[in-house]
């Protein structure tokens, strides 16, 4: 479980590392707002593109096999963006990467959840939602520190000899779990109108970004299309990517929905909170992963402990609390300015990381939890693109919001107070929207979480004379 926790850890790694290093990135190979969006956004989009696919194999194929096989194309992917100059390139180096990454993390999951027997699994699985949490926390930190002393084509070339040391420990060490026999040809059109569907949707978004594209209509319409289509082939192919039916489990619903806005939510935050601290405050890349260290240890010591208090009050009392958290750590960020105190923001960013920290391994437990007739596989397929799109979309949006009042403050040269005011205004709006959006989650972990429980009808009592 260790080692499955650790290259979790590794993949999440790629993104807020990567987040911190892009200021430098755009500086060096020089390119707009747009492109840099897509050194991120275009790894997630893969993930989410492919990780249905990933848990359908895990089970029928066997998780182990898919694990070793995407961490091999991950590791192909980081050798290809670590030693590439070139934008288009860059971009599409980090698909390859997220090819991988979307088979590992589902088949990563699977493997936990056939491990561990049900009074076991819900600590195996927090374990592993902790430690891959806390990347979300301490990637900024790493990233910095690499870019600073390396440069940030080595966030991409650690992953190699890392990554070679976990696939020949997973080769030799894990075992082979049994697939389960599932007939049928594979959905191929399945996988392409979800895949084909979410990038439509994240290419809407994008060209929004842009000053009012006519691209972005016609292309929501394309992917609502795509998506509607992806729903009918589900229900009448003999042998679907994904069985809907496990969304009529209200838990495994409600995990998924809560995960997609708790994800959009964070991880918009690490993207743009490092161009604040870079380009308005004036901070170095280093300085940024440590003004973040407070999210870091606030994760780090409160995600695995929400495992096993889970058990103890409940999951979603812990899921409730920390989206309210979290809201209200957005909500005290948002009052940032270009002249704020970065003491003020180390204590929002704490309270934020203690919402993250609660709310994130519940829903994981939940969600893996609650597996249809034990197919893991799917389950964490269907989680983790929840998880990806949720990060690739709160990316977008929070890129839409800023980009309507002057997202060139951020990248521009000339250092002005009128750039820079309306990277702030936007900044700050963008967080007080995302504050609503967590109680939203909050509200939905309140309806949709809530436990079965069947009454047992009292039997009456009749007094014997």
């Amino acid at each position: 479980m260790g080692g499955l926790s650790v290259v979790s850890f590794l993949l999440l790694l790629d993104t807020t590392a990567v987040s911190v290093a892009l200021p430098s990135i755009q500086r060096q190979l020089g390119f707009g707002f747009g492109a840099l969006e897509w050194v991120v956004n275009v790894y997630t989009l893969a993930i989410a593109a492919f990780t249905l696919l990933a848990g359908h194999l895990s089970d029928r194929a066997g998780a182990k096999r898919v694990f070793l096989s995407g961490l091999a194309i991950f590791i192909i992917g980081s050798i290809a963006s670590g030693v590439v100059f070139n934008v288009g390139f860059l971009i599409a180096s980090r698909a390859v990467q997220g090819l991988g990454a979307g088979l590992v993390a589902p088949a990563s999951l699977a493997l936990i959840a056939t491990a561990f027997p049900d009074h076991r699994r819900g600590t195996a699985l927090g374990v592993w939602a902790g430690v891959s949490a806390s990347a979300l926390g301490i990637g900024p930190l790493i990233g910095a520190a690499i870019t600073d002393t390396l440069g940030w084509n080595w966030i991409f070339l650690l992953n190699v000899p890392l990554g070679i040391l976990a696939w020949l420990l997973a080769k030799f060490i894990l075992p082979k779990p049994t697939p389960q026999p599932r007939g049928g040809r594979l959905d191929v059109w399945g996988v392409v109108l979800s895949g084909v569907g979410l990038l439509s949707l994240l290419l809407a978004l994008n060209q929004a970004n842009g000053n009012g594209s006519t691209s972005t209509l016609p292309l929501l319409g394309v992917s609502i299309l795509l998506f509607g289509l992806f729903i009918v082939r589900e229900r009448r192919t003999p042998s679907p990517l994904v069985d809907l039916t496990v969304f009529t489990n209200r838990i495994f619903t409600g995990a998924n929905i809560v995960t997609l806005i708790s994800t959009a939510v964070m991880c918009s935050l690490f993207f743009f909170l490092a161009l604040y601290l870079q380009t308005v405050v004036g901070l170095t890349a280093l300085q940024s992963g440590a003004t973040l260290l407070p999210l870091t240890l606030t994760i780090i010591l409160i995600a695995p402990l929400a495992g096993r208090l889970g058990d103890r009050i409940g999951n979603r009392l812990l899921v409730v609390t920390g989206m309210v958290v979290l809201a209200l750590g957005l909500l005290g960020m948002s009052r940032l300015g270009t002249g704020s105190n970065v003491v003020a923001l180390m204590v929002w960013l704490a309270v934020t990381g203690f919402g993250i920290a609660l709310a994130r391994t519940p829903t994981t437990t939940m969600a893996l939890g609650s597996a249809k007739d034990g197919a893991f596989g799917i389950a964490a397929g269907i989680f983790n693109t929840f998880q990806a799109a949720g990060l690739a979309l709160g990316i977008s949006l929070m890129g839409v919001i800023l980009t309507a009042f002057g997202p060139e403050a951020a990248f521009s040269r000339e250092q002005s107070v009128a750039r820079h005011d309306a990277f702030i205004t936007g900044f700050s709006t963008a967080l007080s929207i995302n504050s609503a959006i967590a109680l939203v989650g909050a509200a939905t972990a309140f309806i949709l979480l809530r436990p079965s429980h069947r009454r047992v009808p009292r039997r009456k009592i009749t007094a014997v004379r």
